[in-house]
Parts: structure tokens; sequence; C-alpha cells
């Protein structure tokens, strides 16, 4: 059994007003976050290419075409500050938020040791669970799920390669943090967008170096525009998703 000790982090990030990020995530619903916030050290590039390298090790995805992906998942409980790494790693999604793989539970490989104990991931995680401890939205009263997310779209000319649900969505887990990982030059698409309702897009965001990051909530709908490339090769683009739900009760 892995166990993932937390220790704060946001208090040692100079620039960055946990305050102001907080309310305006809490106002707009989503919120850019700048990958300064994860690179302010020299040794973090080279843990960012170590964690980059283990994308081109990922097993294609079962559950969709152009797309491979690993999932691993701690446990939060109430009353321990550990974070356990669980032996379970399914995935189910309502369909209410999953029009296309929802209603049903997926079944992932589980994301490599050497990626979940990198320095620099497990940073990004207290970040990101610090950040949505101070929201809101996360009811800390409860035992939580931290899921972690690796996924690789991948897409040639001929083929390219689409999200899951393919258009605007909102995800059942209240608090999404979305991280760029690492997007080839020879890429089309990948694009994010924000909207308030199903037919009114009001923002179109575009995550272009490593680390650059969305934080989304209930409050609005999104989707990521299909994966395209003009160019022989295979172009890619690899993002780390983290989020955060409630422990099911049995």
């Amino acid at each position: 059994m892995e166990v993932f000790i937390m220790t704060f982090v946001l208090s040692k990030m100079s620039g960055f007003s946990i305050e102001e990020k907080v309310h305006e995530f809490e106002s707009k619903g989503f919120l850019e976050i700048s990958n300064e916030i994860f690179l302010q050290e020299e040794e973090n590039h080279r843990l960012l290419t170590q964690a980059q390298l283990d994308y081109y090790n990922l097993e294609d995805d079962a559950y969709g075409e152009c797309r491979a992906r690993s999932y691993s998942r701690y446990i939060k409980y109430v009353d321990s500050p550990d974070y356990i790494l669980d032996n379970s790693n399914d995935y189910f999604q309502s369909k209410e938020y999953n029009y296309d793989d929802g209603g049903k539970v997926r079944q992932f490989n589980s994301i490599n040791d050497s990626f979940l104990c990198n320095p620099l991931i497990q940073n990004i995680v207290r970040f990101d669970t610090e950040f949505a401890f101070k929201t809101n939205i996360i009811d800390t009263s409860k035992d939580l799920i931290i899921g972690l997310h690796q996924v690789r779209y991948k897409a040639t000319k001929e083929r390219p390669s689409f999200s899951s649900p393919i258009w605007l969505h909102k995800d059942d887990e209240p608090v999404v943090f979305l991280h760029l990982m690492n997007l080839s030059n020879t890429a089309i698409g990948g694009d994010n967008l924000i909207a308030n309702s199903p037919r009114e897009i009001n923002q179109f965001i575009s995550l272009k170096e490593p680390l650059e990051t969305l934080v989304f909530g209930q409050k609005v709908f999104h989707a990521v525009t299909p994966l395209g490339t003009e160019c022989s090769t295979e172009a890619f683009r690899d993002i780390l998703l983290v989020t955060f739900s409630y422990k099911e009760t049995k």
C-alpha cells in the first residue's frame, strides 16, 4: 500500500495570490494558471522531461480510438492526513455528464510508479489539492477520491483524435484540473472551449506550453476540439487530469 503524505505548497509559491485565484475561479467557474507556478525551480524542468517520457509507454484506450490512457486514484480519509493509493482504478461517469462513455465502469491500466513518485507530479497533486480545499466547493468533511488521468491524444493526417465526450459538457467531479504535459509542434486543434450553456461558446483557450493549466468547476460547460495534423507523422497532445470527487458509500 503506497501512502502519499500531503504537505502544503501554495504558501511557498511567489507571485501567486491564492485568495485572488480562488475567488476568480469561484466567480467564473474556470481558471487559467501559468506554468511558471510549477517550474520555479530548475530541477523541475528535468523532472518534467522524465514525466513527459512516460506518455510514450501508455497503452491504447480500449474505449476510444486514437487515444492512450492510464488512471490511478488516491483515497483521502477525513480523519487522516495521508493519501492512500487505491487498489481499484475503476472509473465511472454518469450518462448525465458523459453522453459517450457514461453509465458504465471503465477500467484503465494503472499509472506507473515512476510517474506517481516523480516529485514534480507529487507537487502538482499537492498544489491542486490545497487549491481545491480552499474553495467553497469541496466538502472536506467527506472521504475524497483524487483521480489522476494520463491521456495521450494521437492524430494522423487521416485519423483525428477525439476527447470523451466530444462536445460541450460538465464533469461529474466538482473540481477538475487539466495540466498540459506536452504538445507536438505538428498538432492542430486540441483547444479548449468554455460555455455558459450548450448553445453559447464564450471563450476559446489554447494551452501550448507544458504545465499550462485549466481548472474547471460545474458552473460552466467545456469541450476540447479534435486533434489533427497535416503532417505524415503522428501528432500528439498529452495531458494530466487531476479530479476531486467523493468516495463511494456502500
